[in-house]
């Protein structure tokens, strides 16, 4: 059985990907998880590691719906490196606040994170979207995300 809250954002993210175009919820997911990565930070430099810990775990979801939604029948080699990718990200936040540095260790991640953003970025400048998309429109032209990778062009969730 599913939690509860993996369910929900695997939802969120199945309305945000009929609403807009997969390389814009894709650019909005990292940049949500840089959001919640920075407030995890901010919270475990000022103490308060509850607020941490949540924050964590929003960026851990976001991490866990990008790695839920990988479609491995199409360029595989690529898939699995995206695999391994968020799949470390999510151990390692889940082990940044028994860290004896919290904050280095959300740096860490947000370092890693912000990589992927650019990289991100630069796919959706280099397929004529924009470089950033926040406050970008919900509708437009349906963009494949590197369609090598995820099958957003139908919606599809795999398991």
């Amino acid at each position: 059985m599913r939690n509860s809250a993996y369910s929900k954002a695997l939802n969120a993210y199945a309305v945000a990907n009929s609403t807009v175009p997969p390389l814009v919820a894709v650019v909005r997911l990292y940049e949500r998880a840089m959001i919640h990565l920075h407030a995890a930070r901010d919270a475990a430099a000022a103490r308060r590691f509850d607020d941490h810990h949540a924050a964590i775990q929003r960026a851990v979801m976001v991490f866990a719906g990008l790695d839920s939604i990988l479609i491995f029948d199409k360029y595989e080699d690529v898939a699995w490196t995206l695999r391994r990718f968020y799949r470390r990200l999510i151990a390692q936040a889940g082990a940044a606040a028994s860290r004896k540095d919290p904050v280095a260790a959300c740096e860490s991640l947000i370092s890693q994170t912000s990589f992927m953003l650019k990289a991100w970025q630069a796919i959706a400048a280099e397929r004529g979207g924009p470089s950033t998309v926040v406050g970008a429109p919900a509708k437009g032209p349906h963009a494949s995300v590197v369609g090598r990778t995820m099958d957003h062009a139908h919606g599809g969730l795999s398991a």
